[in-house]
């Protein structure tokens, strides 16, 4: 992608940034290096203990790093989330103490943390948005600063968080990303593993992924219990499991409950508990298997053709990783089309630019011209993203087209800037067409503004969302697999009698065939019901039927309480964002919130001692510099060491809806650093004035890194076969942060540090139908500075 940018990486002065060989078990950095130095603190035991059931997965993870220095030494423990997961617990040891972290109402949060620092003690907050400032729905990161570690000791961290695992075309899995980046190595001294699946649906095809060895104590068609010990592990390989539902092809209804009629504890920071109201409810998820006939039969889907409209924004925002997962899903989409279906692509930033002006064939001329017209597009500054919407809707005139967005949900140009606003305006535009389209959103980065994405995808579409840290694969393949499919519609959920359950929420906001469709409520007392689930397939009615008994007392399942609670504070928050904000609503989801251990837009997670700077955010590898200030402020300047002095703009509607002047004001601007600006670190000035005109002074720092990684492909040889699975190797420069080998017509895929080898490798799987020929094979790698460097292979593909 030619952009002809200085390669900017803005360092670690801020609540999270990307490190080599950073994998999602969490790693304890020592307090004056940004990068983990086994030298001074290693993993020296880790526990893992996996608990699948019915689609929720809660890792639960014990970490004990040991110090290797003679002296105390500082750490920040970083975690970086999968989609669709939350922390849900927290805890650190001083000693033989444990001191786990606590949810408190964000004003007393805030009060506590400020006291805390007044006696010089390091507290520390996690709140929803802090990653980058910008986005109060962001939950992608947990990090806490570890203060002390004794000289020769141990300090033991544990981490608990819960994820939603996705099933499509039938199939379901769940991946632990143990493996480090590219070259990256990491290991620890004592590893121990146990895992339990547990499935209402009878499974098939059910495996362990990562060659780990793990010992099956257990297994059967609905799960499995497993256990893993080993003495100086090289977490080489991601962890996990992969399987189908065996499916007959037929629906299937099935039903969970969970019920302690204890009262639960009191709250650590409670003097005079209240006591309890009433009886404690009961909790069931209702779960619809809905068949796929074709993910049954192994073939692709036969439809009526396809009319697909590609938005690819090509704004500022999107430089480098975004840019490359963008274009690596867009390729394998146009990839996927026949010629009997039609498709344009428009590339959008504050302007668009049309490839074709009608739709055209998909055949394999066009769809190559395409990628050409992509690839050699350039970025530009400011993005405009409801013209973009308004644009694209305008080429989806024929049947059965789909708008598809790839983008980060960025826009700070055009008629508006609030989310709120492009998305009820797209809405309109949408429901006044004849022949609405899909809305089929890939949502790319650690920053990508998931509320307006989410709305967008509200219009007959979905929404896929893949992190800087998560591999591309499993994101891409359920992404291809949704658009193939029409999504089911019409899907209703009624239990009989209706009075015997409360408050019941769906998980899904979109449904396709081969998924489930989830419900969870509440239940007063003990009751036999009828559970039913209908909609439309295909343009087929559909209704599943199951009867259940909802018990006065069930100890399993102990995920269902929180799984609730987060179903019902999402539907409150998206009550507040249409209604405005009730004192009811917002007691509630504290309420909640405390009890569950839910971090939400009004309570804060208050966890071990870490420092937490605010105003603050310059998002690392973005040339967007992002200021949250107090209410008070009513002007930031930033002053650049390069002459460049910026006045930033006041984002209202991504200011934080804190209440009682606790609140934060959203600031930003966009800049470059010059391209003959020397590799080192430098510091930017902020003048903050408040309303009585007085002035504050900030420094940041930030670090230029302008040198590509070089790499070299080992490859057996130059001749490959169609259908063939060559393994293929590469070198590349220490700084080498990801690695990523294409081919034309075959999926990406990813370059990983093998220690047998002594190289970064990968299997690359040549497709069977595709034309003998004459093709270059790309490996492109990607430094922490976000610098690109390739080298093209000429290869030959023969019968």
């Amino acid at each position: 992608m030619s952009h002809h940018l200085s390669r900017l990486l803005l360092a670690a002065l801020l609540p999270m940034t990307l490190l080599p060989a950073l994998a999602q078990t969490g790693v304890l950095l020592p307090g004056d290096k940004d990068t983990p130095d086994p030298k001074v603190l290693s993993l020296e035991e880790m526990t893992v203990d996996i608990t699948i059931d019915d689609g929720d997965a809660r890792i639960f993870m014990t970490q004990i790093f040991l110090n290797h220095t003679g002296l105390a030494q500082e750490g920040v423990y970083r975690f970086p989330l999968p989609s669709e997961a939350t922390v849900s617990d927290f805890a650190v040891w001083d000693g033989a103490v444990r001191i786990p972290a606590v949810v408190l109402e964000r004003k007393r949060a805030q009060e506590v943390y400020a006291e805390a620092k007044a006696q010089a003690i390091d507290p520390g907050l996690l709140q929803m948005g802090e990653r980058s400032g910008a986005d109060p729905a962001e939950r992608t990161l947990f990090t806490a600063k570890i203060v002390p570690i004794p000289a020769w000791g141990t300090k033991r961290l544990e981490l608990e968080y819960h994820q939603r695992l996705e099933a499509t075309a039938l199939a379901q899995g769940f991946v632990l990303p143990i493996k480090p980046d590219a070259a990256g190595t990491q290991s620890v001294h004592h590893f121990h593993a146990h895992m339990v699946i547990h499935s209402s649906h009878p499974l098939s095809k059910l495996a362990l992924t990562g060659g780990y060895g793990f010992k099956i104590a257990q297994q059967d068609d609905h799960g499995l219990t497993a256990d893993l010990a080993a003495e100086n592990l090289s977490l080489g390989e991601d962890m996990g499991a992969a399987w189908t539902f065996a499916s007959s092809g037929t629906d299937a209804l099935t039903v969970i409950t969970h019920r302690d009629p204890a009262p639960p504890a009191p709250q650590v920071d409670e003097t005079s508990p209240r006591p309890p109201a009433g009886p404690e409810p009961g909790f069931f998820q209702a779960s619809a298997l809905l068949a796929d006939s074709a993910a049954s039969s192994g073939t692709a889907p036969v439809g009526p053709p396809r009319n697909i409209v590609v938005l690819f924004d090509t704004s500022l925002s999107m430089q480098w990783e975004k840019l490359e997962r963008s274009y690596a899903a867009t390729e394998a989409l146009l990839h996927t089309l026949t010629p009997a279906d039609h498709f344009n692509l428009i590339l959008f930033n504050q302007q668009t630019q049309r490839w074709q002006k009608q739709p055209v064939s998909a055949d394999a001329k066009h769809v190559n011209e395409a990628l050409d017209f992509l690839r050699a597009s350039h970025l530009r500054g400011g993005t405009d993203l409801g013209l973009a919407l308004h644009d694209g809707l305008a080429q989806c005139t024929q049947p059965n087209s789909s708008l598809v967005l790839f983008s980060d949900g960025g826009s700070d140009l055009g008629d508006t800037i609030l989310t709120s606003r492009i998305a009820a305006n797209y809405t309109k535009q949408w429901k006044a067409m004849k022949q609405p389209p899909h809305t089929d959103v890939f949502a790319v980065g650690d920053d990508a503004k998931l509320g307006l994405l989410q709305l967008l995808a509200k219009n007959g579409g979905f929404l896929e969302h893949t992190l800087s840290t998560e591999p591309l694969d499993l994101h891409l393949r359920a992404f291809l697999a949704k658009l193939t499919r029409a999504p089911v519609t019409g899907l209703a959920f009624d239990v009989s009698p209706n009075a015997a359950v409360q408050m019941v929420y769906p998980l899904e906001s979109s449904v396709y065939p081969g998924s489930t469709a989830t419900w969870v409520g509440q239940y007063a007392r003990p009751s036999s019901v009828t559970m039913d689930a209908h909609g439309s397939r295909d343009g087929k009615i559909f209704t599943l039927h199951a009867s259940a008994e909802l018990p006065a007392a069930e100890p399993a399942h102990l995920q269902l309480p929180r799984l609730w609670a987060q179903a019902r504070v999402d539907a409150l928050l998206e009550q507040i964002n249409r209604d405005g904000e009730s004192r009811a609503a917002i007691d509630e989801i504290i309420r909640l919130a405390r009890r569950y251990k839910l971090v939400t837009p009004y309570t804060s997670f208050l966890a071990v001692p870490r420092s937490l700077l605010r105003p603050r955010v310059i998002r690392p590898g973005d040339p967007v510099l992002r200021v949250r200030t107090d209410p008070a402020i009513t002007s930031v300047v930033a002053i650049f060491p390069f002459g460049l002095t910026k006045e930033l703009r006041h984002l209202a509607g991504e200011d934080t809806p804190d209440r009682d002047g606790t609140g934060g004001l959203a600031w930003e601007t966009r800049f470059l650093a010059p391209e003959d600006m020397r590799d080192g670190t430098y510091d930017v000035r902020l003048i903050l004035r408040d309303g009585s005109g007085n002035t504050y002074r900030e420094n940041k720092s930030f670090v230029i890194a302008s040198t590509p990684p070089t790499v070299k492909v080992l490859l057996a040889s130059n001749r490959l076969h169609r259908g063939e699975t060559v393994l293929l190797r590469a070198n590349a420069s220490q700084s080498t942060r990801t690695l990523t080998a294409r081919l034309p017509g075959a999926l990406p895929v990813t370059l990983r540090w093998s220690p047998q080898l002594a190289t970064n490798a990968a299997r690359l799987t040549v497709p069977a139908d595709m034309p003998l020929g004459t093709y270059k094979l790309t490996v492109t790698a990607e430094d922490v500075a976000h610098n690109l460097g390739t080298q093209e292979v000429t290869v030959d593909v023969v019968p």
